[in-house]
């Protein structure tokens, strides 16, 4: 738990303090949920791509469980601190769309691990594994960014800003992707569709983790 909460608690209001502290405690755990989700997704590719079809089952289970879990923190962030005026107004909506944008990461990262699953009888292209490391990369960031939102602004920016050219590398590595699938690939067409279905899902991953932190950036400017 960050410790240093001034610049946060100033930006956010007066309050219920107490239940303020279990909305920080929340957030962070959600953010925690996250970065873990995507991180299980990268090693889901990798699996993907070698073909180990035992770990990447063990990954999808445990993304699931993950999503679900996120699901509940959201769910009692909302109804036992939100509901409860924990904030004011203005502040409560902000609250309220900072969870559902990261919560919406790990639903899109059992969305692609479950494309993956469907397709475990394929061998896909390389270039996954690297795409989702990249994605991976980009969760990592918005954790530092959420965790920096607490105590120093000019530090949740500059995490979001790197968030940013990283989601852009992931974007040309998709595009690099699809190229290779749409022009030099032999591949059955059921194949293709479905690796095009993944890489679609996984970057998506790294978009609204980019998402998330351009409205991590929004609030830091308001409060700057």
């Amino acid at each position: 738990m960050v410790k240093d909460m001034g610049t946060f608690t100033k930006f956010f209001g007066s309050g219920d303090k107490k239940l303020q502290e279990r909305a920080d405690e929340l957030l962070l755990e959600i953010s925690k949920g996250l970065q873990s989700a995507s991180a299980k997704l990268c090693v889901g590719t990798k699996m993907w791509v070698e073909g180990n079809i035992e770990v990447l089952e063990e990954i999808k289970d445990e993304i699931i469980q993950l999503e679900r879990e996120t699901d509940a923190r959201k769910e009692e962030l909302i109804e036992n601190v939100l509901a409860k005026h924990a904030y004011l107004p203005q502040h409560t909506q902000e609250r309220h769309k900072l969870v559902r944008l990261m919560d919406s990461v790990v639903d899109t990262s059992e969305h692609a691990v479950r494309i993956m699953w469907l397709g475990r009888k394929m061998k896909p292209p390389e270039d996954f594994r690297k795409l989702g490391k990249l994605t991976w990369t980009c969760t990592d960031l918005l954790q530092d960014a959420v965790k920096y939102l607490y105590s120093d602004f000019e530090k949740c920016v500059e995490y979001t800003r790197k968030l940013d050219k990283v989601r852009e590398e992931a974007r040309d590595l998709q595009f690099k992707i699809l190229e290779d699938l749409y022009t030099g690939s032999k591949r059955p067409v059921s194949e293709v569709h479905l690796f095009i279905e993944a890489v679609h899902w996984i970057v998506k991953v790294a978009v609204q983790a980019e998402d998330t932190g351009d409205f991590l950036r929004e609030l830091a400017v308001k409060s700057s």
